[in-house]
């Protein structure tokens, strides 16, 4: 095991020797030393974290430096082989990024905390609860960064639910609070429905690929397509269901697509992260922002080489229908909390929607940057809820930014990230107006310019998508309808330009003009494919044409995010004071805004590409799925920064109509909700009584009925049908063992009372009174009380004796 690897070990420990610090320690140390001493264990984190990060990013052979150490926990006997289950120490680009991005995101948590938690902290039954949040912290941070570096998807299931173990410890830390302790009993058991189908799909890894080593089973899956084995030969049946090859690969999945749904709530496992707005604030930030809802898609990102097209295009369509209906909702909240909740679950949408399309570093790179700012944000929110005394109502508040001048301008760094600003065909800009817009951007190829491999429809040709032996990558399979091939930031090159018609012999070239080896963008006569870098791009021969209305809704909502989250921060921070109460105890601490400006700096450097390359690197390493075409040797560290960039004149989308859609749709979207809510709320309000939106108000305002749904049909109708059940067999099976009982117990009864105590107790009693009774009769009879009798049975006596007497003396 490399220094690497033993500092990110080491970062994961020291979280968790803070636990059991503070779980054993904790009420004698007290406030805020507890906090800090949770501080020390994160910082001990970030700083490995950054140690490993400085060295990786100075590595001019990063391949030379990946690693998987791992030892062997216990060893299986499956089918005669032996599987061994081990710890691996994953180290790689995408482990790195995202290793320095929760430890960076959960130190300012953590400090945050300490300043927000010393007025939350109040005794419930004689224990205090400062020490006890921080102690529940650490053990998330361990849980989250043991997820993270783990190799073996086997030790990702157990650190995966540690995280949901801890986030229900920390949705419900109110404990005492009614709708705290339900809000965390909806998360667990929410959770527990997608780990179901998770655990579904472990249990089809174990079988059919015989590992639990992420790298071994993406290689095990590649070779039983090629060879048409394995997963790919099964012929099973589930529930009277028969399912064969393809559909057991693409059922093995979504399976553990279950698990991010569950993680990142995605629809319809969506209802449980609103509700956890119920823990305190820094929690939200910590959930929402770097640690669970995280996980899903680090997961979803960590299986793409186990995902067949059609696994894929169902990740696709509920990331779609996600970051929709979840922004809609978003768009009437007045909870400041319930707002950026919403906006977490429209982003994540978003990400998961570009994982199943394809975009997989751009999904990734949307998860860092939204990271930074979804904290900054949920952090900005605490520090005015805390400074307005608990108020979270936004129609409370207004012209806070004279009291909380650094919450206002950080919290609007925040909107102007999760809105996509920026100048198109620039580098000008943050967040989402590079991360977000390359989701778009491989989602327009997918829609407009695919080409399906088989026939244009991918259809079945008994074996899932096609024959195995037919998979082999085509020269015509990267080519688009309008004759272009899209490289890694959604970049278009012209197959058919006069630069590139000899890219056979010479490589494609780069969008800076210099030649890309073919092991990046042509291809090789060695091995009869291309080497694009399919997962980089979304770029595959066997992926479905994905429908228009899965690219326009993301379209639309593009524009819709800009809107509700400046509603948001103009209701909060502009306009005149709503509340004077509220507005005369606004006030921001020091210890809280910190945190705040960190993660601005962060928000900021983000997006300007900090992560970008190497999360592409990291891509171009994973691109080895079967169902994906392959990168096939070393990339030269040169071509793989072209190909991995983006260019200085295509900093966006290639397309021109694309950017003019959503490059400004943050002017469109920021200044309608300025329009409508600089003068106050009477504007809104009056919109809000027409006819139409008023009824689509009442609708987004229900949260389109998912909850009342939910807690009619599947909670009422579970308790209808357990009502039901246990009144049946509480007739059948408890009252037939209970009149049982009874029926036996009457009957023991009287054999006990008829026989044994009336024939046997009483007749012996009776029998000795009756002897007694006898005995005293025969004794009574000379008791006649007459003078004479006595002399006679004297006289008889002595003469009885006295002959005894002499006889014996005769003798």
């Amino acid at each position: 095991m490399g220094n690497y690897e033993i500092a990110l070990c080491i970062g994961v420990v020291a979280p968790l020797f803070m636990f059991a610090v503070l779980a054993f320690f904790g009420h004698r140390i007290g406030k805020p030393t507890s906090g800090w001493v949770a501080v020390l264990g994160v910082l001990a984190s970030l700083g490995c974290a950054t140690y490993v990060l400085l060295g990786w990013l100075s590595a001019t052979d990063k391949a030379a430096l990946m690693a998987t150490t791992g030892y062997d926990w216990v060893v299986l006997n499956l089918f005669g082989n032996e599987m061994p289950i081990e710890f691996k120490v994953k180290l790689d680009g995408l482990t790195v990024m995202m290793y320095f991005m929760v430890t960076l995101v959960s130190t300012c948590i953590f400090v945050f905390s300490i300043g927000y938690m010393a007025g939350h902290s109040d005794e419930v039954d004689g224990q205090c609860k400062f020490h006890r949040f921080f102690c529940y912290l650490s053990l998330f941070e361990f849980s989250m960064l043991g997820l993270l570096i783990s190799s073996s998807i086997f030790f990702l299931f157990v650190f995966w639910e540690l995280v949901g173990l801890c986030s229900y410890l920390l949705i419900g830390f109110y404990f005492d609070k009614k709708f705290a302790s339900n809000a965390a009993m909806k998360a667990f058991i929410t959770n527990r429905v997608g780990d179901f189908g998770f655990l579904l799909g472990l249990m089809l890894v174990f079988v059919f690929l015989q590992t639990f080593d992420l790298d071994q089973a993406a290689a095990n899956f590649r070779h039983q397509y090629a060879t048409n084995s394995g997963i790919f030969a099964a012929d099973i049946d589930i529930l009277g269901w028969h399912i064969s090859g393809m559909g057991l690969a693409t059922l093995m999945g979504i399976g553990l697509f279950c698990g991010a749904m569950g993680k990142s709530a995605q629809f319809p496992l969506h209802v449980w992260l609103p509700d956890a707005m119920a823990g305190p604030t820094p929690v939200s930030a910590l959930i929402h922002a770097a640690t669970m809802v995280a996980a899903g898609v680090y997961l979803v990102a960590r299986v793409f080489r186990l995902l067949t097209p059609d696994a894929q295009f169902f990740i696709a369509v509920i990331g779609c229908i996600t970051l929709t209906i979840t922004a809609l909702i978003a768009i009437v909240q007045v909870d400041i909390k319930k707002v950026l909740a919403y906006s977490t679950l429209s982003q994540l949408g978003y990400m998961i929607f570009g994982m199943g399309v394809g975009a997989w570093p751009a999904a990734l790179f949307h998860l860092i940057t939204h990271a930074f700012f979804k904290a900054m944000m949920f952090l900005g929110s605490g520090q005015v809820i805390e400074g307005c005394h608990h108020v979270q109502d936004m129609r409370k508040m207004g012209g806070l930014r004279k009291k909380m001048p650094v919450t206002c301008w950080t919290f609007f760094i925040g909107v102007l990230a999760i809105a996509g600003f920026g100048i198109p065909g620039t580098h000008f800009g943050l967040g989402g107006f590079f991360s977000k817009d390359e989701v778009l951007a491989v989602a327009y190829e997918r829609t407009y310019n695919w080409e399906d491999r088989f026939g244009g429809h991918g259809k079945d040709d008994g074996h899932g998508v096609g024959d195995a032996h037919s998979a082999a990558p085509r020269e015509d399979d990267l080519i688009l309808r309008s004759g272009k091939v899209i490289l890694a930031s959604g970049q278009v090159h012209d197959e058919h330009g006069s630069e590139e018609h000899d890219a056979d012999e010479h490589g494609a070239e780069s969008s800076h003009g210099e030649s890309v080896p073919h092991g990046a963008a042509g291809h090789d006569s060695g091995h009869g494919g291309h080497h694009d870098d399919p997962v980089l791009a979304g770029i595959a021969a066997q992926q479905h044409k994905i429908p228009k209305w899965m690219f326009w809704l993301p379209i639309i909502i593009a524009y819709v995010t800009p809107f509700y989250m400046m509603r948001c921060w103009w209701m909060t921070f502009m306009g005149k004071p709503r509340d004077e109460e509220v507005h005369h105890h606004a006030h921001e601490s020091p210890l809280m805004w910190a945190p705040l400006i960190v993660l601005a700096i962060g928000t900021v450097a983000a997006s300007y590409m900090m992560f970008r390359p190497q999360l592409g690197e990291a891509a171009v390493i994973a691109s080895d799925a079967p169902l994906v075409v392959a990168v096939d040797g070393e990339v030269p560290a040169k071509a793989q920064h072209e190909l991995l960039g983006l260019s200085h004149d295509k900093a966006k989308d290639p397309h021109g109509a694309l950017i003019g859609i959503v490059g400004f749709a943050w002017v469109v979207g920021m200044g309608l909700a300025i329009l409508i809510y600089r003068n106050g709320l009477e504007l809104a309000e009056r919109i809000k009584r027409l006819p139409f939106v008023g009824f689509i108000h009442m609708c987004l305002t229900q949260k389109l009925f998912f909850d009342h749904i939910y807690d009619t049909v599947l909670v009422g109708g579970t308790r209808v049908i357990l009502s039901g059940a246990s009144n049946l067999f509480d007739i059948l099976v408890v009252d037939g063992i209970a009149n049982l009982l009874g029926r036996g117990t009457v009957r023991i009864a009287e054999f006990s009372g008829n026989i044994m105590d009336t024939g046997g107790v009483d007749g012996l009693v009776d029998a000795i009174a009756e002897s007694t009774q006898g005995a005293g009769e025969m004794v009574r009879q000379p008791q006649t009380g007459k003078i004479r009798n006595y002399i006679l049975f004297g006289t008889t006596g002595a003469v009885l004796v006295l002959a005894a007497i002499i006889a014996v003396v005769m003798s």
